[in-house]
């Protein structure tokens, strides 16, 4: 029986800045290497003044992280917030599991009233791992006090969904609001 429901920030509740940045990238580019700096940044283990230094070198373009943006300029998801609110009456258990570098949705991006809506959030920056680690979901389980076949983990990142899937969690891939409502809905029937 699901206990709990686990939500990603980039994508999920708000906009998926790196996402956009990669694809608007022209062909030729080493995305990939790309990727490996912004993963070792939002793990923790290299500063963001090099990631920015390097993604630019290889990329051509400034990539500008999330916690120099003005946060009148961030999107967020006020109706699956909502959503979660509505979840949370029901009695589930409410996670959140973000790769990120540093504090911003705890400092910036959600008000004291929404952070009181998670019953665990897991930073990648915090814990020095990244989805789509194994350890990561495992963790958000654990502090969430339940088992991976007890939580649904919505993200926007398929490959992210696998991996909670192969712990034994359900997966919902966030296309949009709807999409992800009624696919959260049909697996907590």
């Amino acid at each position: 029986m699901i206990q709990a429901v686990i939500f990603d920030c980039f994508g999920v509740l708000t906009a998926a800045r790196w996402h956009a940045f990669i694809d608007a990238l022209p062909d030729g580019v080493d995305i990939e290497t790309a990727r490996a700096i912004h993963r070792a940044y939002d793990a923790g283990i290299i500063s963001k003044e090099a990631s920015a230094a390097q993604i630019e070198e290889i990329t051509g373009r400034k990539f500008t992280e999330i916690d120099d943006i003005a946060s009148e300029e961030i999107v967020k998801n006020t109706v699956l917030i909502e959503y979660i609110r509505q979840l949370k009456r029901r009695g589930y258990k409410i996670g959140l599991l973000s790769n990120i570098a540093s504090n911003w949705i705890r400092d910036s991006f959600l008000t004291t009233q929404e952070q009181a809506l998670f019953d665990a959030m897991v930073m990648s920056f915090e814990v020095g791992i990244i989805k789509p680690a194994p350890r990561i979901f495992e963790i958000a389980c654990e502090r969430l006090s339940i088992e991976p076949k007890e939580a649904i983990m919505v993200d926007d990142i398929d490959r992210y969904c696998t991996a909670a899937e192969a712990i034994g969690m359900k997966a919902v891939v966030y296309g949009d609001f709807k999409q992800a409502k009624q696919a959260i809905e049909e697996i907590l029937k």
